[in-house]
C-alpha cells in the first residue's frame, strides 16, 4: 500500500513532516548514514528508496510487532524522547523505520512512533519492504531491531524467545536443531552464553509439552523434571491423560504431604550428596521411605537406557551407601546389616524414572525399575 500523497518526493516539499524537532535536513535521505538492509533474512525484499512517511498513513497497532514481547517499553521510550529533546534527531547514527508496502503495517517503528506522538513529530524516514511469508516477517522484525546506536531499543532476551516461538509455530516440525539455529539467527546480538540459556529454556518447554524434537533420547535436568510434574496429573475431560499408574503415583506419592520425595538427576549425583543425605535422615527419623524421581544422562554407544537406569541403584546409590556404611558409619557400629535400613531401600519405596525414550515411552508416563532386592 503506497500512499503517494505523503511521500516527500511527490509533495515537492517537506512541510507536512516538519516540527520543532524534525527539520528539513531530516527529510532528505541523503543526510542519513543508515543503509536499508534485509538483515540477511530470506524472503524479504526492499521496495523503492528511502522516503519520508507520515505516521497517520501507517497502521498503528502496537501489538502487531512480532519482534517484541510486551509492546512498548515506556522506560526506553522515555530515554529516546529525552535524547531527541537534548540532542536532536541523529541522522548519522539513528535508523530508518520499515513498513510493509502491501499492508501498510509498521514493521519495527513502535517506540519511535510513540516518542513522536509525545514530541509532535508527524513522520519518520522510512523504507518499504515486502515479505514472502509470515516467517520472513517475524525474522525481519526481530533482526532489524538489533542495531548499535543510542537512538534505538534492541530486542531483549524475552523478545527473542517470543520471536523464536512464533517462527517455529509457523514452520513445523520443531526439532532441537531448528530451535538452536533460530535462536542463533534471531539472537545474534546476544552473548553465546545467553543464547545457550535460551536454547535450554525453549528445549525444556518443548520437551515437556510432548514434542519429540527429532531426537530419540530426551535429556532432562532438575528444571525440566520440575516442569514435567504437572503433566502427570489427571485432568477431568482431557482426552489423553497420563497412564493410570503414573496418575496414581503422582497423587499418592508425590502430591502426598505425608510422603518424602526427592528429584535426582544422576549426571550430578556427587553434587547432590548433601541433599540426598539430608533427605535420608529426615525420612529415617519419620520411619518413612524416601521416594526418588530419577533422570539419567542419555545413553551413548552400546549402553542401553535400561542399564543407565538400573545403575542408579546398583552403582550410584550403592556408592553413597558404601560411604555411609564404611565411612563415618563404622565408628557408630553401622555395617552391611543396616543397608536395608537406608530410606531409599525401604520396602515401601516407589521410585520412578521420567520417560526419556521418545520412540518407546510416552512423555507423560513414569517408568518403574526395581531397586535391587529392596523395592
Amino acid at each position: 500500500m503506497t500512499n503517494t500523497k505523503t511521500n516527500a518526493s511527490s509533495q515537492g516539499g517537506y512541510a507536512p513532516f516538519l516540527s520543532e524537532h524534525w527539520r528539513p535536513e531530516h527529510c532528505d535521505p541523503a543526510n542519513w548514514d543508515y543503509v536499508p538492509s534485509t538483515y540477511g533474512v530470506e524472503g524479504v525484499t526492499l521496495v523503492g528508496s528511502p522516503h519520508m512517511k507520515l505516521w497517520d498513513d501507517l497502521t498503528s497497532d502496537n501489538m502487531a510487532n512480532p519482534g517484541r514481547k510486551g509492546g512498548i517499553n515506556f522506560a526506553e521510550a522515555d530515554k529516546l524522547e529525552k535524547d531527541i529533546v537534548n540532542n536532536g534527531i541523529d541522522s548519522k547514527n539513528g535508523s530508518m523505520i520499515y513498513y510493509d508496502v502491501d499492508t501498510g503495517l509498521k514493521v519495527n517503528a513502535f517506540h519511535r512512533e510513540y516518542t513522536s506522538s509525545q514530541l509532535s513529530i508527524p513522520g519518520w524516514m522510512a523504507q518499504g519492504v515486502r515479505f514472502s511469508s509470515p516467517v520472513a516477517r517475524i525474522r525481519f522484525c526481530t533482526r532489524s531491531n538489533n542495531r548499535v546506536n543510542f537512538q534505538h531499543n534492541n530486542t531483549s532476551v524475552a523478545d527473542v524467545e517470543v520471536a523464536v516461538r512464533k517462527v517455529l509455530a509457523c514452520s513445523p516440525p520443531v526439532t532441537k536443531d531448528a530451535i538452536g539455529k533460530e535462536i542463533d539467527f534471531l539472537g545474534w546480538h546476544l552473548s553465546e552464553s545467553t543464547r545457550d540459556s535460551i536454547k535450554d529454556k525453549l528445549f525444556s518447554e518443548y520437551v515437556c509439552s510432548g514434542l519429540k524434537l527429532g531426537v530419540r533420547y530426551i535429556p532432562h535436568n532438575q528444571n525440566t523434571m520440575k516442569l514435567l510434574l504437572p503433566k502427570f496429573e489427571y485432568v477431568k475431560g482431557k482426552v489423553d491423560n497420563p497412564p493410570a499408574d503414573t496418575v496414581e503415583w503422582y497423587n499418592n506419592i508425590w502430591n502426598n504431604p505425608d510422603e518424602h520425595c526427592l528429584i535426582v538427576y544422576m549426571s550430578h549425583v556427587e553434587g547432590r550428596i548433601g541433599s540426598i543425605m539430608t533427605s535420608n535422615q529426615r525420612a529415617v527419623s519419620d520411619h518413612k521411605p524416601l521416594h526418588i524421581l530419577f533422570a539419567v544422562p542419555i545413553p551413548k554407544g552400546k549402553t542401553s537406557l535400561y542399564t543407565k537406569r538400573e545403575k542408579c541403584f546398583s552403582t550410584e546409590l550403592y556408592s553413597v551407601e558404601e560411604r555411609m556404611l564404611n565411612g563415618f558409619g563404622k565408628e557408630m557400629g553401622i555395617g552391611e546389616f543396616h543397608r536395608s535400613k537406608i530410606s531409599w531401600n525401604h520396602p515401601d519405596c516407589q521410585h520412578r524414572f521420567v520417560a526419556q525414550d521418545s520412540e518407546n515411552e510416552r512423555f507423560d508416563e513414569l517408568i518403574y525399575i526395581p531397586n535391587r532386592e529392596y523395592n
